[in-house]
């Protein structure tokens, strides 16, 4: 894939050691907190940067499998089914008229973050991760 890098965009260099330690860290924060407090638009970049610096991934993968469009189709399409409606309508339903019960709460929490999820897979920015001395994009790796 070629670089293309937004010149609107501003970009970092880092060692790779420094991006494992962060990356180590928001994995902390990620084990404590979600799922409450996960961020659907900065779960997707966790698990492909864990991935490509040979971390282990975060746990919610053990839940969800891999961050695909597709995976989060199938589990819209699953909760549209058991409520008999779109999952738009599911979320606004709740918003109105607050959760139920403690299931309807805990669904209302998994289709927002799979609707935030599905809305950042398809606006991913690259990342590209050069290594050696050599740090050109052009022979950078890029994670998406």
């Amino acid at each position: 894939m070629e670089a293309r890098l937004d010149p609107e965009e501003e970009y970092v260099v880092m060692p790779l050691s420094i991006l494992e330690r962060i990356l180590r860290y928001a994995m902390v924060v990620c084990q404590e907190h979600c799922p409450a407090g996960r961020d659907p638009a900065t779960c997707p970049y966790l698990v492909n940067l864990t991935r490509q610096v040979g971390l282990s991934p975060p746990p919610c993968i053990n839940d969800y499998g891999e961050y695909r469009p597709e995976t989060f189709r199938v589990m819209i399409r699953d909760l549209e089914h058991k409520y008999g409606m779109s999952i738009e309508d599911f979320v606004n339903m709740v918003r109105r008229r607050k959760p139920r019960s403690l299931e309807e709460q805990t669904d209302f929490m998994e289709a927002t973050f799979y609707l935030g999820v599905l809305k950042e897979l398809s606006n991913m920015k690259s990342i590209y991760i050069a290594k050696g001395s050599d740090i050109s994009v052009r022979k950078a790796v890029v994670v998406r």
